[in-house]
Order: structure tokens, then sequence, then C-alpha cells
């Protein structure tokens, strides 16, 4: 097709068959469709893969015999079917705008420095949505657990350089971060290249962090812009946002990346906080649920 964009597309699939299709289906109404999709299906259990060959046989399918986790299945799309000169990850709970995908790439073919980008981010409800945010620090680390941040007024909780960044409606000159969420992130694949792929003993979360660190100590620009929207689910593996297993599994890739990445004193600090709060942590966040 003549109007398609230098762009793989990859999917990663758990048991989020409606979802998926809902996905695919959004992708495709695209006003310039991507050169690839890949989705890859990490042994769902309710007929997802059936429902991508019977619906959508242009997809390129992986079928794995194992729940391999996100960086993994993403990697495994990158290294079996891709491609092009960018790599798109996109969530299965996610439907994109019309123009989100052709924004980005026309941004990145004008910012040659930029080696991740990330696009304006909605709930399913029309409210913003974090699109990334800053590497842990002991300071945000902390507003992370206790719940003080939320107290704050709104004009100094957008300039914390918090792990996830104040919901906002991104300005025109675009969000210069650490990183941008994996939900919907597009990858030069030259900045690909010289980082490394997903780093896969995460089995969920951080992984976009961490392979967004290496791409800025090889000098590469992590950016969002202000495009059509692109929503998201959030969590659509998990029963909710605040779901005890989703948070635990962020404190643990949280402490890994710490380990893996921090040689000085603030990483033995932010291991310190992990334990100390951490659990009370997750008791909070189900209770301000409640309300």
């Amino acid at each position: 097709m003549e109007n398609k964009l230098p762009v793989s597309v990859i999917i990663v699939n758990f048991n989020t068959k409606d979802l998926a299709k809902k996905a695919l289906q959004a992708l495709y109404s695209s006003s310039k469709l991507p050169e690839q999709v890949i989705l890859v299906d990490n042994d769902s259990k309710d007929g997802s893969v059936y429902m991508v060959k019977d619906e959508f046989p242009e997809v390129l399918l992986i079928a794995n015999k194992e729940n391999s986790g996100f960086a993994k299945g993403n990697n495994l799309g990158i290294r079996q079917f891709a491609n092009q000169p960018y790599v798109w990850l996109l969530n299965s709970d996610t439907e994109t705008g019309k123009n989100s995908l052709e924004q980005l790439v026309n941004y990145m073919e004008n910012h040659p420095e930029v080696g991740a980008l990330g696009p304006q981010m909605i709930y399913p409800d029309g409210g913003l949505q974090s699109v990334g945010g800053f590497f842990p620090s002991i300071a945000n680390v902390l507003y992370y657990f206790l719940p003080v941040v939320f107290f704050l007024p709104k004009f100094f909780r957008r300039r914390l350089k918090s792990m996830a960044i104040f919901p906002q409606s991104i300005p025109k000159i675009g969000l210069e971060l650490d990183y941008v969420t994996g939900a919907a992130a597009l990858l030069r694949r030259k900045a690909l290249d010289q980082a490394g792929l997903m780093p896969e003993d995460y089995f969920m979360y951080f992984e976009e962090t961490d392979m967004c660190w290496r791409m800025k100590k090889n000098g590469w620009k992590i950016k969002a812009i202000n495009t059509d929207p692109v929503m998201h689910v959030y969590g659509g593996s998990f029963k909710t946002k605040h779901d005890p297993r989703r948070l635990s599994l962020f404190q643990e890739s949280l402490a890994k990346f710490v380990k893996k990445n921090y040689s000085d004193w603030r990483k033995i600090v932010i291991l310190i906080e992990v334990v100390l709060f951490g659990r009370s942590s997750i008791l909070l966040k189900r209770f301000k649920a409640l309300f």
C-alpha cells in the first residue's frame, strides 16, 4: 500500500481478546497505516489467537506457549518480524487516535535526536493519563509510597520530577522526560539497536524505563508530544488499577531497576524505602481507591 508508514507495530496480548480486537480496529482506522502489525500472544486462554487469525489475517501472529511477559514478548516480535526504521510498542488495552501514529512519525522524521517518543494518553472516560516520567530518585520514590504528594497544590505537583508525571495536556513544544510509557512508545530502530532490546529480567514494569536509561546514556532524547490521544484502559490484564498483584509487581521491578543501574548511596536509600514502605503503600492505595 502506497500510503503506509515505515513502522513495525508490536502488540503483546495476554487474555485480553476483546481489548486487543478494539486495539487492532482502531489501529487499522488510522489516517496512515503501519507497514507491519505484529501481535505476540502470551498463551491466552480466551480465544485471542483465533480472533486474530479470523478477523485480522494480515497481522503477523506469534502464538507463545507460555506467558513470557511484556519485554520478552516485544523482543520476540522485534527479532522475528520487525524490519522497519521505527517500532511502535502498543498495549493490547489501547485505542489509537486517527492521526496518532502519523503525528508521531512526522515528529521523529523532523527530530533525529529523539530515540523514543510518546503520544498524549487518556483514560476511557477522556481523563488525561500520565505519559511517562523520570528515573527513580530518593524523593520521587518516597512520594510514590506515601500519598502526601496528593495534598500538595497542583502547582507543586506539576513540577515534581516524579516517576510518573502528573497527568496533563502536553504543551505544543512537547515534554522532555527520562522515559515514556511503553503502552504506546514509538522507538527509533537505530536508537534501539544501540541501547539493546528491552531487558527480559523484568516480568512487568520498568522495562521501558531501563531501555530509555540506556538510550539516554547513548545521547538520545526521550520526549512526549501532543497528538491525537491514545486511549489506554491501564492494566487491562488486571481487575483494577490498584490490584495488589499489579502494585507488587511494580515494586519488585522498581527494586530491580535500582539494583541494576545505581551504584552510589541513592541505591541503598531507595531500596530501604521499598522495604520500609512497600507493603503499607499497597494498603494505602487500595484504601484510597475506595473513595
